[in-house]
């Protein structure tokens, strides 16, 4: 028989520090007002995740303050939450104890009919088709904003801050390519998109602690509503504003996503560019409102594109550059398929083909379980959720987490889990991984929309960026690197990587 904990507001501070006892549930022993957070002034989050993930189990539990969190890495659970009965969890609860608007509005946080409708508009940016005409202008932020760059480095023999070059390289492309705005964050640092672009990320440690921790009066009291700089917030939804009504003044139907977003029309799909899941997604319920976006639905999804597409790019593309130098042979293998690939081409390569290089896809998809942005995902029940198998009920309105992060560090799902081994992706190899357990970009109805761009991206840059150069540790080289105070992602502070040039 299924056992039913109902939690109650916690008008105490420790009133449900025996929520998990009663369930049933281990976890780590909280403490009053901080809950579980105290431990992240002392471990990364992206360890600490492994650490309690091997320590209590695949299902434990864990507190935010006085809010309880099931955490939940047993794989046939997941994919009951993900995909199974993806209808009970198309709620996403804040993060935070209060909400911002712009961030309250965009995809990743929305729920119900609204996601719907946002995920309509925002998918029409990422066809297949959009993908084949965004090729050009990534192309062109590679020769423009990424390889002279390099080459300044390898001629002076200095090592290259990547995560510092990626940066720019990925914000001239979400620029170019989200609101078709040409930027060079190198000699244009005061353009509203440059100069706001790293200030958004930088909040104090305490802000982030206070977000988790403290009532909604208090955090109203200090001006603190998300987990990014609230004047940057500001700022760039201000410009992506005035973006937008230009395009709208003008009648501009452009190849960037804002321009699809736009345009879209709220009851028109295309099968060929869309997967079943998501179709489905779109057309679940009887009285879906059909509306378009208004203003602020686009700001937020705009500014949703411009901060995913921007930090954690340069993070990806880094991290796959950190491991080529620590791991040579890997690296000679991808340069090998490289140069094969682009023989007859004069060193180009198609977007068809960039998408069948094998070793280029194993090498981006080991550096995206090793060092997946999102730590873990966060879902809530629309109704008493029995989590299969277990005897356990998830109450209504109790979010459960995902642990992305320590199911990709796992050993019994990955052997020799901490090791950089791309043959583990490859296709006669692909089977041996147990489904999902590998979701650097979720999966189901509320996958990453931008996965395609991501994947486009990261392939072209490094198929152009290792033609020419080869990556090497330096001194300066940490290892493993620094990675940022975060309650929800892995990001990086800098990486300073040797880059030689090719002969």
């Amino acid at each position: 028989m299924y056992r039913i904990i109902h939690v109650n507001d916690a008008r105490h501070l420790s009133r449900n520090f025996g929520f998990f006892d009663t369930l049933g549930l281990k976890g780590p022993k909280p403490v009053v007002i901080f809950g579980n957070l105290l431990d992240l002034l002392f471990v990364s989050k992206p360890d600490l995740e492994v650490q309690r993930t091997k320590q209590f189990g695949k299902i434990y539990g864990i507190f935010e303050g006085s809010k309880p969190l099931v955490q939940v890495a047993e794989p046939d659970i997941i994919k009951q939450i993900l995909v199974k009965d993806f209808r009970v969890f198309n709620t996403k609860p804040r993060i935070t104890n209060v909400g911002h608007p712009v961030i309250e509005s965009m995809l990743i946080t929305t729920r119900g009919d609204t996601w719907r409708r946002a995920r309509t508009a925002v998918s029409h940016g990422f066809t297949v088709a959009r993908m084949r005409k965004q090729y050009v202008p990534v192309r062109h932020c590679v020769s423009e904003h990424l390889l002279p760059v390099l080459y300044t480095h390898a001629d002076s023999r200095t090592p290259c801050d990547l995560k510092r070059v990626y940066s720019c390289f990925a914000l001239s492309c979400i620029t170019r390519c989200a609101f078709g705005v040409p930027t060079d964050p190198y000699n244009e640092p005061q353009h509203p998109f440059v100069a706001n672009a790293w200030p958004v990320f930088r909040l104090p440690v305490w802000k982030l602690f206070a977000l988790q921790v403290l009532p909604p009066y208090a955090l109203r009291l200090l001006n603190i509503s998300s987990f990014f700089d609230e004047t940057r917030i500001a700022n760039i939804a201000r410009t992506i504003r005035q973006i937008i009504r230009a395009k709208a003044s003008a009648g501009d139907n452009g190849d960037d996503f804002i321009s699809a977003v736009i345009n879209s029309k709220p009851d028109v799909y295309d099968d060929q560019d869309v997967d079943s899941l998501v179709m489905a997604a779109k057309t679940d319920g009887q009285n879906v409102v059909k509306a378009p976006l208004t203003e602020d639905e686009m700001v937020a999804q705009g500014f949703n594109i411009f901060t995913a597409g921007f930090d954690q790019m340069a993070n990806l593309l880094a991290f796959v550059s950190y491991e080529l130098a620590l791991k040579p042979e890997a690296q000679d293998r991808l340069y090998a398929e490289i140069v094969a690939a682009g023989a007859h081409t004069n060193g180009e390569i198609s977007y068809d083909e960039l998408r069948r290089l094998p070793y280029m896809d194993a090498v981006v998809n080991e550096t995206l379980r090793l060092h997946a942005t999102p730590v873990k995902l966060r879902r809530i029940p629309g109704h008493d959720f029995p989590l299969a198998g277990t005897g356990i009920v998830v109450p209504r309105g109790q979010p459960l987490e995902i642990p992305i992060y320590a199911n990709h560090h796992s050993d019994e799902y990955f052997p020799d889990a901490e090791r950089f081994i791309p043959e583990r992706f490859l296709p006669e190899n692909r089977h041996n991984i147990k489904p999902y357990t590998f979701l650097p970009f979720s999966t189901g109805p509320r996958v990453c929309v931008g996965k395609p761009f991501v994947l486009l991206e990261t392939k072209l840059a490094l198929f152009h960026v290792l033609r020419r150069f080869r990556f090497a540790v330096h001194k300066d080289t940490k290892v493993p690197p620094i990675v940022k105070t975060h309650p929800m992602i892995k990001s990086l502070e800098s990486l300073y990587i040797s880059v030689v040039a090719r002969d």
